[in-house]
């Protein structure tokens, strides 16, 4: 929107822009989490149809020569956060009124904790995917 927002009360009261944006956090997460899935699976012993680089591994405290696929698995469990932060804002939302509401100083939390994670997870699907074999 351009401009003088013409609904003063509709201005203090709307979130959907934060709500975008943990939307396509979430959307994001959830492709990136199915591909960190295939890299992990197709990576196992039983497989090994590819090779993560060693980088981006580390070896078991029991099994040295055990490759554990760490970044993917990371990628893996922090998509349960980002789905978590939407929710938060969704259902902060949800309740409340038309105009400003104090509740909605919770709204920030959820965007900005989530922002991080997202370009860690980024580069670290890059990484991985671009070091496959």
């Amino acid at each position: 929107m351009d401009g003088v927002c013409e609904n003063s009360v509709d201005a203090v009261s709307d979130r959907d822009f934060a709500a975008d944006f943990l939307y396509a956090c979430a959307v994001t997460m959830m492709h990136l989490s199915r591909l960190a899935e295939e890299m992990v699976y197709w990576s196992s012993s039983e497989f090994r149809f590819l090779s993560l680089p060693e980088t981006l591994c580390t070896g078991s405290s029991i099994m040295p020569q055990k490759k554990n696929p760490d970044v993917a698995e990371l990628i893996r469990g922090k998509t349960g956060r980002a789905y978590g932060n939407l929710s938060n804002l969704l259902t902060l939302m949800k309740g409340l009124p038309l105009a400003y509401n104090r509740d909605m100083q919770e709204d920030k939390e959820p965007v900005l904790r989530f922002g991080p994670h997202r370009e860690g997870c980024l580069v670290g699907g890059i990484c991985c995917s671009g070091g496959w074999r």
